[in-house]
């Protein structure tokens, strides 16, 4: 058999395809479309065809590294010395949060590892995951989410990288980066899931419509998985379980091929979600029955089907009855086998047993592991108890005591993707993980499914509990009591009063609350696990609010997955550290932050609501919407939020050009200087607005990040090149387009908090950057004066490179106009001083009025006598402070 052409790896990919596919019967090419599901079929006993691919057939195993890597062997021999044409299996498993099989680093949730906002951080997990992958013979991973999170109600947010697409891409490409790329002699593929849209389900409920125009689709949800596929690289793509518009994305040939491979350039493999073919029939409806949604399935731009059955059988009937032409069948057949030459597969089917260690979390993984834990801690609220932060915790502090449910319970810190988690519930539901399997109807639960019942039922790698963390840090200069308090969801107060003493007798209370993740069942949060409130869940708030009754001073840990209604807590509890789900190291990452060791910079990757009721609710949109008759639209923690034990400053903004071409780059220059007591990281932000476009524009749109150390006194000068093609619009005729106009910069350390603020008129014609546009900024990091000198050279500050502008303003002037005026902004902005929020962002959606109908529209608020000062104040200006 060496000698056939698909056997010699120097010809070409497509050759060798080609060969091999023009050698197969119709029986071993629906086998390429097969991929079981490990804990529902038994996939170490493949037909004599084989199959295309076998998910979760490693991690339902249960057994050590190199035991799991000679059964992979084992696997892979069967296919490759046992079938006719000796083609190859691609083993796949779960790796958002750490190869998901035993014995592996289970690290942070990936809203955690987004809370750090350092991709780079994410690309060094993910090399460490691709290399264990290589290590045990899987060959694809089936993550990571690019979803771009809409609604906190909806339970997959823990999975996600949070609210705004630039930074989800961001994350997910050097995700993609750092797997495909971690052992050049066994290549793996990421898989972006879930295309496209899937987040944005009516209600946060998981798997149901979304609602979505085009554009929409384009400018939100598709970015981050163009990233990943451009910029990362991406091998793999899933597509999602929702339909857009009544269109099921799985049988959609307008989304999987054509928006998909020939707008964003994917050219890997697509792999359907766990039983989402066969929801084309049984969910949506667009099949008649189940060969006829294998063949919309695989006609859409499917190649592997997913599935609790072995679907091949289907595929052969759905092919001879005429359901499915076999040209069809050839093209997606042809990207499983252009796959596995990719990858090598066919020169490099086994993996060297000596070369698997003992275990997957040795000490070196463990610290990357806790490095991202520690990074990822969001200090949300640290106000003065007696005079002082009550953050982080005084040396002098003798006793604490340490209370609440998720305190000293492993599975309270897991996201539900991790092998503790889910692999404990596919032990008691092997169909935990298919959404529309009902594990309620399981005679064995009895309707019992609750988070309290989750249970840790497989042995894995050692955690260390927030109880464990603050007594190794804590040693012998303080004691530490515990009690739990209550359980998670249960209404069961029966411990509050063992809480209460324990506080009251404490000198400081660390209460410990929040989530449990599952899939379906045994969880408050994960997939299809969505909250119509977002509260804590079970009798939490009466726990902390208990313990804060007591007078002691008190912190809170949040130990979540879910983005909470906080309101009430921020008004009660002086200091809240938020740790969304940590992984194994949580503990000692939050104990670390709450003793000083570590200076918390961890921040928001998605806004904590005022109301659950106001969702979605993203920041771009916060200025421009009114308040409810009941509730008001303010967010609790903001987008980008996150305290620090040091203070930092911005200063110094320079704007390279106030007119840019369309198709230019926009460089801006700033000071951040740490003028506190403590070295600390900031997270810089920068925020851009395209202020007038055809179609309406996002009021602030994240454009550049990055993640910075400061020695207490050190400044630094930060350089920040923006692609004009970061504010292009999608237009359903032209496709992409940058337009002429104003865009205004925002940049500080929070959506909210923009520091220094600068803008640049786009000049010249509409630019059509293509489907190769730059999809993201750069930022530079130098504190020498001769890089600031030769940034400047030839330029002006950004409060002096303006247009000019002598004519004084007037009633006929617009509300931008007004605020662009050296003498009518400070005027106009004057009278909203008090107002809450920023004055700009409150006029934004008023920027196309005259200040005469503005008057007309504001019911009042603004009257025709503020107008008259308004204008009498322009006029007595002196003509040279009416100039810009």
């Amino acid at each position: 058999m060496d000698h056939l052409p698909y056997r010699d790896a120097s010809l070409p990919v497509e050759e060798r395809v080609r060969d091999l596919l023009g050698r197969m019967t119709l029986e071993e090419k629906a086998a390429q479309t097969a991929a079981p599901f490990g804990s529902a079929v038994d996939v170490h006993t493949p037909p004599g065809t084989g199959w295309g691919g076998a998910v979760a057939a490693l991690c339902t195993l249960g057994l050590p590294p190199r035991e799991t890597a000679r059964r992979a062997n084992e696997l892979q021999r069967k296919h490759v010395e046992d079938s006719r044409l000796g083609i190859p299996v691609l083993l796949a498993e779960e790796a958002l949060i750490g190869l998901k099989v035993r014995d592996a680093t289970t690290f942070p949730d990936a809203i955690a590892q987004a809370a750090t906002w350092e991709p780079e951080l994410v690309e060094a997990m993910g090399r460490t995951i691709g290399t264990q992958m290589a290590r045990l013979g899987v060959r694809q991973a089936l993550s990571p989410l690019a979803d771009v999170a809409r609604d906190p109600r909806w339970g997959r947010v823990e999975e996600t990288y949070g609210e705004d697409p630039y930074l989800v891409g961001c994350m997910a490409a050097g995700y993609v980066r750092g797997l495909q790329n971690a052992d050049g002699g066994f290549p793996v593929i990421a898989t972006l899931k879930h295309f496209v849209g899937y987040s944005a389900s009516e209600g946060g409920r998981n798997t149901q419509p979304a609602q979505l125009g085009p554009r929409e689709l384009r400018e939100i949800h598709s970015v981050p998985f163009e990233m990943a596929i451009r910029a990362g690289g991406a091998r793999g793509v899933m597509p999602s379980y929702n339909d857009i518009d009544g269109v099921p994305v799985t049988g959609s040939k307008a989304h999987l091929t054509r928006l998909l491979r020939e707008e964003l350039g994917f050219d890997g493999l697509v792999i359907s979600d766990l039983g989402a073919v066969g929801h084309l029939h049984t969910k949506h409806g667009t099949a008649e029955g189940t060969l006829q949604a294998v063949a919309q399935a695989i006609r859409a731009g499917v190649d592997l089907d997913l599935d609790n059955k072995v679907s091949s059988d289907r595929v052969i009937e759905a092919v001879r009855t005429g359901v499915l032409p076999e040209p069809e069948l050839d093209r997606a057949v042809a990207n499983v086998l252009r796959a596995k030459f990719r990858l090598g597969l066919f020169e490099r089917p086994y993996v060297d047993l000596d070369a698997v260690p003992e275990t997957f979390d040795s000490p070196r993984e463990r610290a990357l592991a806790r490095t991202i834990a520690e990074k990822s801690v969001i200090l949300l609220q640290n106000r003065p108890v007696d005079g002082s932060p009550l953050l982080p915790l005084a040396a002098s502090v003798k006793s604490i005591a340490v209370i609440g449910p998720n305190a000293h319970r492993p599975m309270g810190q897991l996201g539900n993707y991790s092998y503790q988690v889910l692999d404990s519930m596919t032990k008691r539901f092997a169909l935990a993980a298919d959404p529309e399997a009902k594990p309620e109807d399981a005679e064995e639960f009895a309707g019992e499914l609750g988070a309290d019942r989750a249970e840790l039922l497989v042995e894995s790698v050692p955690v260390v509990t927030f109880l464990d963390g603050i007594r190794r840090r804590a040693g012998d200069s303080a004691a530490v009591t515990y009690e739990p308090g209550c359980r998670i969801a249960a209404d069961d107060r029966s411990g509050f009063d063992a809480a209460v003493r324990a506080a009251a007798a404490a000198e400081v209370a660390v209460v410990v609350v929040g989530d449990q993740s599952g899939i379906n069942a045994f969880g408050t949060v994960g997939e299809g696990l969505d909250s119509a409130e977002c509260a804590l869940p079970g009798v939490q708030r009466e726990l902390v609010e208990a313990v804060v009754a007591t007078g002691t001073p008190t912190v809170v840990v949040l130990s979540h997955g879910r983005p909470y209604v906080l309101g009430w807590m921020a008004d009660a509890v002086p200091a809240i550290v938020s740790s969304f789900f940590g992984g194994e190291e949580a503990g000692s990452a939050v104990a670390s932050v709450l003793f000083g060791d570590v200076n918390p910079a961890g921040r928001l990757p998605i806004a904590m609501l005022g109301s659950a009721g106001a969702a979605p609710f993203p920041y771009w949109a916060a200025a421009r919407s009114t308040a409810y008759v009941d509730v008001g639209s303010a967010v609790v923690f903001p987008f980008g939020h996150g305290l620090s034990y040091t203070d930092f400053e911005y200063r110094d903004l320079s704007v390279a050009s106030a007119e840019v071409p369309t198709d230019g780059v926009v460089r801006l220059s700033f000071t951040v200087a740490n003028v506190g007591a403590r070295d600390g990281d900031e997270v810089v932000q920068v925020y851009g607005q395209d202020v007038i476009g055809r179609t309406t524009r996002r009021r602030r749109v994240l454009v550049a990040f990055r993640r910075i150390r400061l020695a207490a006194g050190a400044a630094t000068r930060v350089t920040v090149e923006v692609p004009t093609s970061m504010f292009a619009l999608w237009d359903a005729d032209e496709g992409w387009v940058v337009e002429p106009g104003l865009v205004r910069f925002f940049i500080g350390g929070s959506s909210t908090a923009a520091t220094l603020r600068g803008r640049v008129t786009l000049t010249g014609g509409n630019h059509l950057p293509g489907p190769d546009r730059p999809l993201s900024s750069s930022v530079g990091v130098d504190g020498s004066e001769a890089a600031l000198a030769s940034f400047r050279d030839g330029t002006e500050s950004a409060a002096t490179v303006t247009d000019a502008h002598d004519t004084p303003v007037t009633q006929d002037n617009t509300v931008l106009e007004w605020l662009e005026h050296p003498v009518g902004g400070p005027a106009l902005r004057a009278v909203f001083e008090g107002v809450d929020g920023d004055v700009e962002d409150l006029l934004e959606p008023a920027y196309g009025l005259t200040l005469t109908q503005m008057v007309a529209f504001s019911g009042g608020r603004f009257p025709q006598s503020q107008l008259d000062e308004l204008l009498a104040l322009t006029r007595v200006a002196p003509e040279a402070d009416r100039r810009l």
